[in-house]
């Protein structure tokens, strides 16, 4: 442990460093007489405003503040009413949803049956399906419009799980995304959010109140920085050159609060894990290496070192909260000298090296973590390299794969919908390293079960299957922390969607 301190010491100081070289070039951000809060995230949307572009949560985070979807899932997994006020099922393949009425966008569109439309026709259109998002409307067949401010959605099968799904489908001005198409307007978005974009760069997205939006901000301005280190965005609130440092560490914490500041935290959404690339052969493409991976690293031990104990060890492909998840099935015990037996059955004794490719800084205390987890595997022979790559070439290297190493770090994402079953649909339409025929066919079984118990049932089979076999070294389930400045109000977020149009700031600032 002494020589992981000093490895994040020595990283740390060279950070501080950087940062005070940002801010005597003009880096900082100072804070204005209006209501202006900033923002350091460890990245920033790659694809812009193209909001159909990604799920992952750092631009979901950031397009919150701009767009809105249909509806919102809560802690609970209940869908609420968002831009849609209401739903119902007319027959198992057709949903009607009722539209809030009053809603503009930022440019002056009114938001009406002809949004829904376009957004979603183009989702589950064939230059559509290049995006992320399509993924998870993959039920949806046909978008009908009954008036202005109703619509049918039908499905190509029964999914229950619809009004969650759309969550993850904000909703771009018709108008100004058929005009300038997908690329023009990632660099002219419009929303009907709280806030509308003044200027986009590649390390800061500025932002104004949009006045005339249906929920309306207190702030009048929002800056999002990009500060890829977590010691950088803590210390950035510490030098009041921003308001929010996102997902920080512990020891970050410790800092702001010795300072007078606090901290959010709240569950991520998924369960983190270093997945293996079995189709590339090599020791992970053998069973009894996966499992002996799991049993050699002493999960408990590094979340209450460097997590505080604010989250649990991974039992499954799936968060606890989500629908679906098996309470049954139990994390892997640490047990290196069982995991040593596997490895020298599996002609392994001599040990082997492992490479993984991850986001580093985009999780809660996440270069530790995995400095830790290479000083367990390498007391069974094992060594780890984590290397370090952004977050937009890991998305690339997702879709349409390119790894350069045997592993990489997931974290079997189920927002928003709390569905255990989302991360196992891509399997239908690319391939996967957990996807094997058996999958495939009981996530189309459970995709279209709209008897949900009977869903559950389904979904479980796949976790237990991936629990026997795992094809990942299970980590934890993730957790947010963000660092909070004491002059920050009302940061509540849902189910990782921040509140922007509620948060404040105190009249003093």
């Amino acid at each position: 442990m002494q020589n992981i301190a000093i490895r994040i010491s020595i990283q740390r100081v060279v950070v501080g460093a950087i940062l005070m070289a940002a801010a005597l070039i003009g880096g900082a951000i100072p804070a204005a007489a209006d209501k202006h809060l900033r923002v350091a995230s460890f990245s920033l949307p790659a694809a812009l405003g193209n909001v159909h572009r990604s799920t992952s949560s750092s631009e979901i985070y950031i397009w919150a503040a701009i767009f809105d979807p249909l509806t919102l899932v809560d802690d609970d997994a209940n869908a609420i009413p968002w831009l849609a006020t209401r739903w119902e099922t007319l027959d198992p393949l057709t949903w009607r949803f009722y539209l809030r009425p009053g809603v503009t966008f930022s440019n002056g569109e009114p938001f009406t049956s002809d949004a829904v439309i376009t957004n979603l026709e183009y989702l589950i259109s064939p230059q559509g399906k290049r995006e992320s998002v399509s993924r998870v409307m993959t039920s949806i067949a046909a978008v009908k419009a009954v008036d202005d401010l109703t619509v049918d959605i039908v499905t190509h099968f029964p999914n229950i799980m619809l009004p969650r799904e759309l969550a993850i489908a904000r909703m771009v001005a018709p108008a100004q995304w058929r005009r300038l198409g997908p690329d023009g307007f990632a660099r002219e978005p419009v929303g009907t959010g709280p806030f509308k974009v003044e200027n986009w760069e590649a390390n800061k997205i500025e932002l104004s109140a949009f006045r005339g939006s249906w929920i309306a901000p207190k702030l009048d301005r929002l800056t999002f920085i990009k500060l890829p280190d977590p010691f950088t965005r803590a210390q950035a609130v510490l030098s009041d050159n921003a308001d929010i440092a996102i997902v920080i560490g512990p020891e970050e914490v410790a800092a702001l609060k010795d300072a007078g500041h606090t901290a959010h935290i709240s569950r991520g959404a998924g369960a983190m894990g270093i997945a293996y690339l079995t189709d590339k052969g090599g020791p992970v493409a053998d069973a009894r290496v996966r499992l002996a991976l799991n049993l050699a690293v002493n999960k408990e031990r590094y979340i209450a070192a460097f997590l505080d104990g604010a989250t649990i060890p991974a039992s499954q492909a799936t968060p606890s909260f989500a629908t679906g998840f098996d309470p049954s099935l139990k994390p892997f015990p640490y047990d290196p000298d069982r995991a040593r037996a596997l490895l020298a059955d599996a002609g392994y004794a001599g040990g082997f090296s492992l490479v993984a490719e991850a986001i580093l800084g985009g999780s809660a205390a996440d270069s530790a973590i995995f400095q830790y987890m290479a000083q367990d595997l390498a007391a069974v022979g094992v060594t780890l390299e984590i290397r370090g790559i952004p977050n937009s070439e890991m998305i690339r290297k997702v879709n349409f794969g390119g790894f350069d190493g045997q592993a990489y770090n997931i974290d079997f994402n189920v927002k928003p919908s709390l569905d255990a079953l989302r991360p196992f649909v891509i399997c239908l339409d690319r391939d996967r390293f957990y996807c094997d025929d058996d999958v495939i066919s009981t996530v189309r079984a459970a995709q279209s079960e709209f008897d949900l118990d009977q869903r559950i049932a389904l979904v479980r089979g796949i976790l237990k299957k991936f629990h026997d076999d795992p094809p990942m070294l299970y980590m934890h389930e993730t957790v947010m922390i963000d660092g909070l400045a004491a002059r920050v109000r009302n940061y509540r977020p849902l189910n990782l969607i921040v509140n922007y149009h509620q948060i404040d700031l105190d009249d003093g600032s």
